[in-house]
């Protein structure tokens, strides 16, 4: 009696674990698609593995409750609710109705003595849509084959000549959350009514804006730089994030893409001070010890600004505080940085922007019916006011500008109704630099093409205009875009790459190794 009872505890226990693991990863793919226009796999990996610490607090708790609150729910209804229930109905129902009485019990006997069986359906169904609904099969099926093609295209920083000049430019390098071209052209049908970032679009014009097409564009989206880390990292480094499962390096104790060489090295041994700005935990998703480990950049957010007293202990708005107040901490660290005499790089990343509707602050008009408009709208005004505050400060002339979108928004509703066949690219303008481009217009390039485009911005001049998997855009050198085309390049950057996991990742061993034998990859044909 007693083993039997252990074996139904056993069988119960492994029930309801299968049930809540079912309904988590239910209500998180209901979760994910109504929350995020598009979900990559390897974004949902990379959550995984860097710190989560500063997370926005909207989406943390719409995540705790729509996932984890309704699953523990719905599996507590099915393992308590439900037999509990079917026993109260069937005395309820016992005498007059012994019929229907009979027929729950039935039902509750079939259901009871196939617990475990109907568990395991649901938790294979709900993992099948789980799979099918983020294309895991497609990713497991790219990364599974071996590909030498980053280690052929990869011009190392360190090993390239890259002459700098004699006076060191200063640089501006400001990420725009979300901000795509998409915003500015009513050609992209839908929603798009109004050019909501007119601000922006006459730096566009005014400056130097490297386009896809003859008007205003921007640079093609790729698997590996589609959320705010590693498009960070992908401008900045020349290279995508790729995120091996046996990987960890997304800012834990073996630092952040320990191999990486980044523009803030090769700022740092010319002698730049740096500092980034942003309005939220710099710590979320690994950029505070990405930018401390390349370029020991000086971490200015809402944690050292509260501990400055330069913000109230218990303020909390938005990401950590509004784009207002970060363009405001911005004109402060520029008037230090610039009175200190040495060349600097103010790196600094908006929120405002950030998925869903955006942050609507005081400085917002209500020009538009939909909130994520008239938020657009609003920091378009912020950042050409900004540009123009820059440009009255007697360090402007030897400054050079860099305004970038960090990737496509990911709001789920406001762009849902566009032309499927328009082609969304992120913003990019580049203010005051000493050197005009061979070809502005039609080119076609990635994020990572920024790397040695922003150097060339400095008037570096880089041997063969080749840094990591970029081209610097000022030259007449093809991109990698340019010369492949955008799918076959996006389908070789997604596979594995040796190279890619020891040069940058420092793994001890290709990942091949930590698989079973008849899992390894094959090595790509020539």
């Amino acid at each position: 009696m007693l083993e039997e009872r252990k074996r139904r505890r056993r069988i119960f226990t492994i029930t309801a674990v299968l049930l809540l693991l079912g309904n988590i990863l239910l209500f998180l793919t209901i979760w994910l698609l109504q929350k995020y226009d598009h979900v990559y796999f390897d974004q949902l990996l990379y959550q995984l593995k860097a710190p989560a610490e500063g997370a926005q607090g909207s989406l943390v708790s719409s995540a705790a409750v729509r996932v984890g609150v309704f699953a523990v729910g719905l599996t507590l209804a099915e393992v308590i609710l439900c037999p509990v229930t079917a026993r109260k109905l069937r005395r309820r129902c016992a005498g007059k109705h012994h019929r229907i009485s009979g027929g729950i019990a039935k039902v509750s006997r079939f259901f009871m003595r196939r617990a475990l069986p109907l568990a395991l359906s649901v938790f294979i169904l709900c993992l099948s849509v789980f799979i099918r609904k983020f294309d895991v099969l497609a990713y497991v099926d790219t990364v599974s084959t071996e590909s030498d093609f980053i280690e052929e295209h990869y011009a190392d920083p360190e090993a390239t000549p890259i002459r700098f000049p004699e006076k060191k430019r200063n640089l501006i390098y400001i990420f725009l959350e979300s901000m795509e071209n998409t915003f500015a052209d009513v050609s992209a049908g839908g929603s798009i009514t109004d050019d909501f970032i007119s601000e922006l679009s006459s730096l566009a014009e005014e400056n130097v804006n490297f386009s896809h097409t003859s008007g205003i564009g921007g640079a093609y989206s790729y698997s590996g730089a589609t959320w705010t880390a590693s498009a960070m990292v992908a401008q900045t480094s020349g290279l995508i994030v790729k995120v091996p499962l046996a990987a960890d390096a997304y800012g834990a104790e073996n630092g952040y893409m320990p191999g990486v060489v980044s523009i803030g090295e090769l700022l740092k041994a010319q002698g730049y001070r740096q500092t980034l700005l942003v309005g939220s935990d710099a710590e979320f998703h690994g950029r505070e010890p990405y930018f401390m480990q390349h370029g020991s950049y000086e971490i200015v957010d809402i944690n050292s600004l509260k501990e400055e007293g330069r913000l109230p202990e218990d303020y909390d708005e938005w990401w950590g505080f509004e784009d207002e107040k970060l363009f405001a901490f911005a004109k402060e660290e520029l008037t230090e940085l610039a009175e200190s005499g040495e060349p600097f790089n103010l790196t600094m990343l908006t929120a405002d922007t950030h998925f869903p509707d955006g942050y609507e602050c005081r400085l917002c008009g209500h020009t538009y019916e939909e909130q994520y408009a008239n938020v657009l709208a609003c920091s378009a005004k912020q950042v050409a006011k900004f540009v123009a505050w820059v440009q009255e400060q007697p360090f402007y002339d030897n400054t050079t500008i860099v305004i970038s979108g960090d990737h496509l928004t990911m709001d789920p509703l406001f762009l849902e109704d566009i032309d499927q066949n328009y082609v969304r690219t992120t913003y990019n303008c580049i203010i005051n630099a000493p050197v005009t481009p061979v070809q502005e217009k039609g080119r076609e390039f990635a994020a990572f093409d920024m790397f040695p485009t922003t150097l060339a911005a400095l008037g570096a001049e880089i041997t063969d205009d080749r840094l990591g998997l970029g081209t610097n855009l000022f030259s007449a050198e093809k991109t990698l875009t340019e010369q492949y085309g955008y799918a076959v390049l996006d389908e070789e950057l997604q596979k594995n790459s040796a190279f890619y996991n020891e040069q940058f990742l420092d793994m001890e061993e290709p990942l091949e190794t930590l698989l079973p034998e008849s899992m390894r990859f094959a090595k790509e044909e020539d």
